[in-house]
């Protein structure tokens, strides 16, 4: 069976990426020749490449985005929880945990387990005690974890794929590449590759 591959490039700090993950996971579910390729961006990292910020707060885009994402959450029958307190989010600590569970072979137990936690949960996910909590539960040291984030070739790792992306033209997450071709934006646009490229 020739399996075909969708690049999602994300960031834990983006409910957008939370929400698109849950469309992913029902791709998945529909489709057995489709698999997956999880790919780490700093979103903070890229908009320094990119001269861009954070959607601010309050916002008329902000509150779009918001009122989308409860809408689609609940289509897609997933917690949503959006604590305006707390956004931006800071997912550094997140982000760089992702590589130590890819080489446990528990990238994508981890990559849910996180984004559950902030966006479904309402966890600060820039606690330290906070991402133990969730490692341990996966079977992972919680030691191990505090010590691999703070190595400089996880940083530069973290650094490197997300210049990577950038090379790409990658500019936001969440970021798809199916075929060769970019998508990018709110996670509607997987409906329109379920219905228009996946067929």
């Amino acid at each position: 069976m020739i399996m075909r591959t969708i690049e999602f490039l994300f960031d834990f700090a983006s409910p957008n990426c939370y929400v698109a993950l849950a469309k992913i996971d029902e791709l998945l579910r529909k489709n057995t020749k489709l698999e997956v390729a999880y790919l780490p961006v700093l979103l903070g990292g890229l908009f320094k490449l990119t001269s861009d910020a954070p959607i601010p707060t309050g916002s008329h885009e902000f509150n779009y985005m918001e009122n989308n994402l409860r809408r689609l959450s609940k289509k897609l029958d997933v917690d949503f929880r959006f604590s305006r307190s707390r956004f931006p989010v800071n997912s550094l600590k997140a982000m760089r945990g992702y590589y130590l569970a890819q080489t446990s072979e528990k990238g994508a137990q981890y990559l849910h387990s996180i984004f559950r936690a902030c966006w479904g949960n309402d966890l600060d996910i820039s606690d330290l005690l906070i991402l133990q909590k969730e490692i341990r539960a996966m079977g992972l040291d919680a030691q191990e974890f505090a010590e691999f984030i703070e190595k400089e070739e996880t940083k530069q790792q973290l650094k490197e794929d997300t210049q990577r992306a950038f090379d790409r033209g990658v500019f936001g997450t969440p970021t798809f590449f199916f075929d060769g071709q970019m998508y990018w934006g709110s996670p509607e646009i997987l409906w329109y590759l379920e219905n228009e490229v996946l067929t």
